[in-house]
C-alpha cells in the first residue's frame, strides 16, 4: 500500500508541487538546514534566505490567489462581495448602519422595519467668550503668574495649573489652557480654541470627553478659579449646551418603544448596531454592501504588494518581480479607474475616495464581474502556480540565495526542473 500510494505521488508530480510532493521529513529538513538533498549535499549548505524566501513567497502567492478568488467569488465557503447585501438607511444623515448578523437578518422582514432618532446624544459644552485674539490677555481680566483652576467630573476634582506672562495674547492663554487641560490625565474634559478670522476672535471651549448624561439632574463637570481668574475672564464657567442622551425607537410595522442610550452608537435589534447622526426618521432597507466591495479590493493590494515584497527580497530585478509587474501593469488603466494605481516601486496604492465612490457608482462591480475578469484571472493563475512552486521564483536573480549553496543563478526553468528531482528524490527516499 505504501509503494502504491508513493507512486501516485510520483504522478503527481506533473503539476510541479513541489511543497506538497515532498515528504515531511524531508520539507522539515530542508527549511531546519538539517540531512542530505538528493546531490548527497548537507542542507546545511542550502542558505536560510532561501528557506525563509520560499515561505515567503508561498505564502504570499496562496493570499494572494484567495484573496483574487473572493472577490470573483470562486473561494470556498464565500460568497461573491458583489452578491453581499447589508441593512442600509434610506436616509444616511439620520443614522448609519455599522454592523450586523446576517443570519439573524434573515429571520426580519425589513420592507417595515424603521428607526425614529427622537434626539442625539450630546455632551455638555461650555463655551468661552469670544475674545479679541491677538489683544494683551492682560486687557481682557486675566491675571499675570501663576494660575490655577479646579475641574470638577463627577467625585473627582482635577486642578489644572498654567502661567500668564505679561505680553501673552488672549489666544496666547487661551490655547495654554487647553493643554494644560488635555495634558491632564484621566480627566474627561477636552478643551479646544475656535477662531473666527473674519472677527478676529478667539474662545476657549470646554467638553465632556463622553455624550449623554453622566448622572441625572446634574452637570457633567463645572470649573472654577483656584488662582487667579482665568474662569471668569475665559468666560468659561457657564453651561452653554447641556448634554443629553440619545432617544429613538426601532418600529417594526408599529411604533416600538422609546430607548435611550448615552452614547450615539446604539443596538437596534437583530443584531444591527447604528450611529446616530441627527433626529428624524429613516426606513431600513436590504442594499449592497459596498464595504465588503472595498475590503475585498483592499485585501487583494494588499497580498499582491506582499508578494511584491517577498519578490524583491530574492534580489534585484528578480524574474519573480518582473513576471508580477506584466501580469497587471498592462491593466493600469483599468485599475486606476477603480482607484488602484502603482508607485515606481511597482506596489499597490489605494486611493480610498476613489474606491469607495467607484463602490457607491458600481465601477467596483463592474471591473470586478466584467472590466477586470481578464486582469483577476490572468493574476490568480500566476499567482496560484507561484504558490505551487515557490521554490522555482525564490533563487531566481538572486545568486547567494539558491537552494543548494551553489553559487548559480538559476532560471524559473531550471529551478522547476530541480524541484521536480526534489521531490523525485524525496519520494525513492521515502520508499526505504
Amino acid at each position: 500500500m505504501r509503494i502504491v500510494n508513493n507512486f501516485n505521488n510520483f504522478n503527481s508530480l506533473n503539476n510541479m508541487n513541489w511543497w506538497n510532493n515532498t515528504s515531511g521529513s524531508n520539507r522539515n529538513a530542508l527549511l531546519s538546514g538539517s540531512g542530505n538533498n538528493i546531490f548527497g549535499q548537507n542542507n546545511a549548505n542550502t542558505s536560510a534566505k532561501f528557506r525563509s524566501s520560499v515561505l515567503s513567497i508561498g505564502n504570499s502567492a496562496n493570499a494572494l490567489t484567495q484573496s483574487l478568488n473572493s472577490i470573483r467569488g470562486t473561494a470556498r465557503n464565500t460568497t461573491s462581495p458583489f452578491q453581499a447585501t447589508r441593512p442600509i438607511a434610506e436616509k444616511a444623515d439620520i443614522l448609519n448602519v455599522k454592523s450586523f448578523d446576517a443570519n439573524r437578518l434573515k429571520s426580519l422582514n425589513m420592507s417595515n422595519f424603521s428607526v425614529d432618532v427622537l434626539q442625539v446624544a450630546e455632551s455638555q459644552k461650555n463655551e468661552g467668550t469670544a475674545l479679541t485674539a491677538n489683544a494683551r490677555a492682560t486687557s481682557s481680566g486675566f491675571t499675570t503668574g501663576a494660575n490655577k483652576i479646579a475641574v470638577t467630573v463627577g467625585d473627582r476634582t482635577f486642578d489644572v495649573s498654567f502661567n500668564v506672562s505679561a505680553n501673552d495674547t488672549n489666544r496666547d492663554v487661551q490655547q495654554r489652557i487647553a493643554n494644560a487641560i488635555n495634558n491632564t490625565s484621566g480627566i474627561g474634559v477636552r478643551a479646544s480654541v475656535t477662531s473666527d478670522a473674519a472677527k478676529g476672535t478667539s474662545s476657549l471651549v470646554l467638553q465632556s470627553a463622553a455624550t449623554g448624561i453622566a448622572k441625572e439632574g446634574q452637570p457633567n463637570f463645572t470649573v472654577r478659579s483656584v488662582t487667579g481668574n482665568a474662569v471668569s475672564a475665559a468666560g468659561i464657567g457657564e453651561i452653554t449646551r447641556e448634554a443629553q442622551d440619545a432617544r429613538f425607537r426601532v418600529n417594526r410595522g408599529a411604533p416600538g418603544t422609546e430607548q435611550t442610550s448615552r452614547s450615539n452608537d446604539v443596538d437596534l435589534g437583530f443584531g444591527i448596531t447604528a450611529q446616530l447622526k441627527e433626529a428624524g426618521s429613516t426606513k431600513l432597507t436590504m442594499g449592497k454592501d459596498e464595504a465588503a466591495q472595498t475590503s475585498a479590493f483592499r485585501s487583494m493590494v494588499n497580498s499582491f504588494n506582499s508578494m511584491m515584497q517577498a519578490a524583491k527580497e530574492t534580489g534585484r530585478g528578480s524574474n519573480l518581480e518582473r513576471e508580477l509587474s506584466s501580469h497587471s501593469r498592462s491593466f493600469s488603466s483599468s485599475l486606476e479607474r477603480i482607484g488602484i494605481t502603482f508607485n515606481q516601486d511597482g506596489f499597490m496604492r489605494i486611493d480610498e475616495t476613489r474606491l469607495g465612490a467607484a463602490a457607491a457608482s458600481g465601477e467596483l462591480e463592474r471591473f470586478g464581474t466584467r472590466d477586470g475578469v481578464n486582469f483577476m484571472n490572468r493574476l490568480s493563475r500566476f499567482a496560484e502556480s507561484v504558490g505551487k512552486n515557490p521554490v522555482a521564483f525564490a533563487g531566481a536573480g538572486n545568486t547567494s540565495a539558491d537552494p543548494f549553496g551553489s553559487g548559480i543563478n538559476y532560471s524559473p526553468s531550471q529551478m522547476s526542473m530541480m524541484s521536480r528531482l526534489t521531490g523525485i528524490g524525496s519520494l525513492f527516499d521515502s520508499l526505504w
